[in-house]
């Protein structure tokens, strides 16, 4: 691990089971947007929660829509987003192996770092709710970034936060969007395997795949 400086880990289905109801909140979304003004075709169930605001905004702007409108639009979004985020809390599982894991790179003083499109209030309740704080040494959530992942500039706050290079840092995902803001940030990244996403979307990505965050231990 010598080589190694930090390793930061997205937080939904790689440290944690997640237990957010993606598709209901998608839907609130959508919901939500069309209610405003957005054009229905715009929108799809397969978008990014944040292509679907990107490109809603583009829409209601395009119709004359204020600036104060575009703010409470993008609030109201994120409330959406927020809710459903907490109220899966009660629920939420730790990953095989998160503490392990966490306790073993602590040991070797490696920095560790949370970058996730979850909330700020949601990512601290985790790290609370499992004392993960006395692993993690910074947390860059949603709603402190202009743009989230799988913009770069979001791994890239975190390196700085870390006070390391992006060469001297690992990033582990379980999600293509987590590859791509790695790839786009020169960042090694470690894909975790998860069901519930297709890692197609990964292939010509700079990407080790490992099917148990155990397996991490291996890799540095």
């Amino acid at each position: 691990m010598t080589s190694t400086r930090a390793v930061i880990f997205d937080l939904d289905d790689t440290l944690i089971r997640s237990k957010i109801d993606y598709k209901r909140m998608k839907s609130s979304i959508i919901k939500f947007l069309v209610g405003v003004g957005v054009e229905s075709s715009l929108l799809s169930e397969d978008m990014l929660n944040s292509e679907l605001l990107r490109v809603a905004i583009k829409d209601l702007r395009k119709k004359g829509a204020s600036e104060r409108v575009i703010r409470n639009v993008i609030e109201e979004v994120n409330a959406i987003m927020n809710g459903f985020e907490l109220e899966s809390l009660d629920n939420v599982e730790l990953m095989e192996g998160t503490l392990e894991v966490l306790d073993s790179l602590k040991k070797h003083g490696v920095k560790i770092g949370i970058i996730t499109n979850g909330c700020k209030n949601y990512a601290v309740s985790i790290v609370r709710k499992f004392s993960l704080d006395k692993y993690v040494d910074a947390i860059v959530a949603r709603d402190e970034v202009s743009n989230p992942k799988p913009d770069p500039k979001h791994l890239l706050i975190m390196l700085d936060v870390l006070g390391v290079s992006a060469e001297e840092a690992i990033f582990v995902g379980d999600h293509w969007i987590d590859a791509l803001c790695a790839r786009d940030a020169g960042v090694r990244f470690i894909l975790l395997k998860n069901e519930r996403w297709q890692s197609k979307n990964v292939n010509g990505m700079r990407s080790e795949i490992i099917g148990d965050l155990r397996n991490l231990l291996n890799l540095l």
